[in-house]
C-alpha cells in the first residue's frame, strides 16, 4: 500500500514540477514580449493590441501554472509570527489544518466556478474585447481550471505526506 502511495506521490510531484518548469520557461518569453512592445511603442510609435494581450496572457500563465509548484516547495507567503519558531509537530498541525480548512475549499471553489467560466467562454468563442486583440481568451480561462485542479492535487499530496510521516512512514 505504501508503495502505491509513493508511486502516486512521485507522479504528482512530476506533474507539479512540469507546471513549474513550464512556468519558468515562460518568464524569458514574457520579458521578450514586453521588450518588443516597449521598443515598438516608444521608438516606432507602433502599438499592437494583440501584443499587449499576449504579455497579459503570458503573465497570467506564469502565475496560474506556478502556484502549485510554489506550494510544493513551500515558497508561498505566510504570516510567520507563530510559525517561524514553532516545533516541527506544531508546523505539521498548522499545515494540515490550513490545508483542510482553507486550501481544499479554495481549490474546490476554483474548480466548481472555473469550469463554467471556461465553458461559457469556449462555447461563445470569446475573444479579446479590444479591437485587434487575441482570439480564444478561453485558453487563459482554462488555466484557472488547471490551477484549481493542480493546486488541489498538490494540497492532497501535501496532506498525505504530513499524515504518512506523522505515522512514522516515509
Amino acid at each position: 500500500m505504501m508503495k502505491l502511495f509513493n508511486i502516486i506521490q512521485n507522479k504528482i510531484d512530476s506533474l507539479i514540477n512540469f507546471f513549474g518548469i513550464l512556468s519558468s520557461f515562460l518568464i524569458p518569453l514574457l520579458i521578450l514580449i514586453i521588450s518588443i512592445s516597449v521598443i515598438m511603442r516608444y521608438f516606432f510609435s507602433l502599438g499592437f493590441t494583440w501584443l499587449q494581450d499576449l504579455y497579459i496572457w503570458t503573465h497570467s500563465s506564469i502565475i496560474l501554472l506556478g502556484i502549485a509548484y510554489t506550494l510544493k516547495y513551500d515558497g508561498h507567503v505566510r504570516i510567520d509570527l507563530l510559525y517561524r519558531n514553532a516545533s516541527r509537530n506544531y508546523k505539521k498541525v498548522i499545515n494540515l489544518m490550513g490545508s483542510l480548512l482553507f486550501s481544499v475549499p479554495f481549490c474546490l471553489l476554483l474548480i466548481t466556478k472555473g469550469y463554467p467560466f471556461f465553458e461559457r467562454s469556449f462555447l461563445l468563442n470569446e475573444s479579446s474585447k479590444e479591437t485587434g486583440g487575441l482570439p480564444a481568451i478561453y485558453i487563459v480561462k482554462f488555466l484557472i481550471l488547471v490551477l484549481g485542479i493542480s493546486l488541489f492535487i498538490q494540497v492532497i499530496n501535501g496532506i498525505l505526506k504530513i499524515l504518512l510521516k506523522k505515522n512514522g512512514n516515509n
